[in-house]
């Protein structure tokens, strides 16, 4: 038995530190050994905390307000297996860069190895995948200071140049009701200390000067930009290292660059379908660089991958803060693990003095003719696929759909799109230039916790639902939906401004795409896996207003519609797989047809 007046003092000063330290949310399921936890953060003014039934849901909400916020949100869980219901979070934060705090509640320590109820071993639980595991220990009567230095110390690993989930880990003996107490041991905060924030960190003037080096006798240089952690503050760095290179930019949707009008002079959006063009010797001797500057996260489009990692002849300078900074291509020639933003200005600030280039019409006519050779064909590809798409001879596809969404938003609109198709389709066939705040998990790619992710986004108040500001658009495929349709009672509880457009093909159409398909009736029995689901039923069940339309080739009409409202909706779109993929491959063939014209 513990005194629940040191606990609560101890645990009071710990939230107290988080809400000194910037945290502003913390998301929780209910149990009891969080007690402690749950009730401080409860009578905490600076704290908003959302309460969810699924511990997995509370994760990803909490990932989602991360992601917006570039601050932690603290998650609270009971003991046991609630615990290791974070995980797929965690691991989405941590290949992300995503700040977020674990705060596990666990039985005390002299239970651990015994056959207690709901009791496992959880430290150490997250491994490799937090950037700091803590265990805050036992109660100490009076002395406070120990519990706060460990939340600033929390707070701060979350941050920095990499940031990510960190887990602290509260073995709490009951009593656990919290007893009310008087000012004197509240007021412990003598050894407060400041939290550092090191994300701003000066690039290595040596790193700079040797990406400088790689980069100022090229002609004929590519700038692939991946998801980045920040995209809003990626998208003007990009535009300047463009504009003094001279050099195309390939902008993941999740970059900050492509869905941007920052980077429209330079930017080439179609790239994934004529890329898919090579190994066309003609079309690879025309595309084929002499040097290539990679900035962020590997890019969601297979055929540029495929095509930088045919290019180990070419040298390749790689920019990235993420954690797993390693390239998996194995074809860089020169790895720097820095702040992207205020790398790549440095970047730009020392090839421009070199170079001596103050603006975009000073860009050597060697570079503005190379970068004109991409947008050719660019166009070119961009032409095919509209003309497929608007004839009578193409049947609608489910890259209509991503095209719809685009088009039909507004300017500053937050999309989310969510992994297997949804991010593919729009990288191929939703253009760029368009300001949108896009986001998606693609830290481990998963389709867990998407509605609960961008719940969580919604929470942030990044649409600005307040003051009239557009929905947040979320993009789903049906497997996606149905695998976290648990977070829609979050959703619908706080009547949060969120457009669910729900491509339901029945089953995996990814699996489509790949070899497997043709490897009948294993395929469609254990890949496709066709489930039958109405999501009419789910959104019935949590109140959530829906439409429905047949075919993708309404849901232009249909987003229109669905735009106009408010609170939360559900737009399904059905699709057949199987003309799906015709459909693609019929575009793939149009741009081929339309590049080659061109060589």
């Amino acid at each position: 038995m513990s005194d629940p007046a040191v606990t609560t003092a101890w645990v009071r000063a710990f939230i107290d530190e988080l809400a000194r330290a910037g945290v502003e949310h913390v998301c929780l399921a209910p149990g009891s050994r969080s007690t402690p936890l749950v009730m401080a953060c409860a009578r905490e003014s600076r704290i908003r905390m959302w309460v969810h039934l699924d511990e997995r849901c509370a994760g990803f909400f909490a990932l989602g307000l991360g992601k917006t916020t570039r601050r932690p949100a603290a998650v609270i869980t009971t003991s046991g297996t609630a615990t290791a219901n974070l995980f797929p979070a965690v691991i989405e934060a941590s290949h992300a860069g995503v700040p977020l705090l674990a705060l596990t509640a666990d039985r005390p320590r002299r239970f651990r190895g015994t056959d207690a109820n709901q009791t496992i071993d959880q430290s150490q639980l997250y491994g490799s995948f937090v950037r700091e595991s803590l265990d805050a220990g036992e109660a100490p009567a009076g002395d406070l200071r120990g519990i706060r230095k460990l939340a600033a110390g929390a707070v701060a690993a979350t941050g920095g140049m990499d940031p990510g989930p960190v887990h602290v880990n509260f073995p709490l003996d009951k009593p656990l009701e919290p007893v009310e107490l008087g000012a004197e041991p509240e007021a412990d905060g003598a050894s407060r200390e400041p939290v550092m924030d090191q994300s701003g960190a000066a690039p290595a003037e040596d790193e700079v000067r040797a990406v400088v080096a790689a980069l100022e006798t090229a002609s004929r240089g590519l700038i692939v930009v991946g998801p980045v952690p920040d995209p809003q503050t990626a998208g003007p760095a990009i535009r300047d290292l463009a504009r003094a290179t001279g050099f195309p930019v390939l902008a993941d949707p999740l970059s900050g660059a492509r869905f941007s009008e920052h980077c429209a002079a330079n930017v080439v959006g179609a790239y994934d379908l004529f890329l898919a063009c090579l190994p066309d010797p003609n079309l690879r001797e025309v595309l084929e660089p002499d040097a290539v500057i990679r900035i962020g996260g590997a890019p969601v489009s297979a055929s540029l991958s495929a095509f930088l990692s045919d290019l180990a002849h070419v040298p390749q300078v790689r920019i990235t803060s993420g954690h797993y900074w390693k390239d998996h291509l194995s074809v860089a020639s020169l790895s720097v693990r820095a702040e992207v933003v205020s790398f790549v200005r440095a970047v730009t600030e020392e090839l421009s003095s070199h170079l001596s280039l103050t603006s975009e019409s000073s860009t050597p006519d060697t570079a503005r003719s190379w970068c004109e050779q991409w947008t050719e064909i660019d166009r070119a590809a961009s032409q095919a696929v509209l003309d497929f798409r608007t004839s009578d001879a193409g049947d609608a596809f489910e890259g209509d759909v991503l095209a719809a969404v685009v088009a039909g938003v507004t300017d500053g609109t937050t999309l989310f799109v969510s992994n297997s198709m949804p991010v593919r389709d729009l990288d191929a066939y939703g253009g760029g230039g368009k300001p949108l705040h896009v986001y998606g998990n693609r830290g481990a790619s998963g389709i867990d916790g998407i509605v609960s992710t961008v719940a969580g986004i919604a929470a942030a108040g990044v649409a600005a639902t307040s003051d009239g500001g557009s929905p947040i658009v979320a993009v789903v495929g049906d497997i996606a939906f149905y695998h976290d349709m648990n977070g829609l009672l979050a959703v619908a509880e706080h009547q949060l401004d969120i457009v669910f457009v729900v491509i339901n093909n029945d089953g995996g159409g990814i699996f489509h795409m790949l070899p497997i398909r043709d490897h009948e009736p294993e395929f469609t029995k254990y890949f496709a896996t066709a489930h039958g689901l109405d999501f009419r039923h789910a959104a019935e069940l949590y109140g959530i207003p829906y439409r429905r339309v047949e075919h993708s080739s309404g849901a232009a009409d249909a987003l229109e519609e669905v735009l106009a409202g408010t609170g939360p909706r559900i737009l399904e779109v059905r699709s057949d797989r199987e003309q799906n993929q015709r459909s693609r491959e019929a575009v793939g063939e149009a741009v081929r047809r339309a590049v080659s014209t061109l060589l």
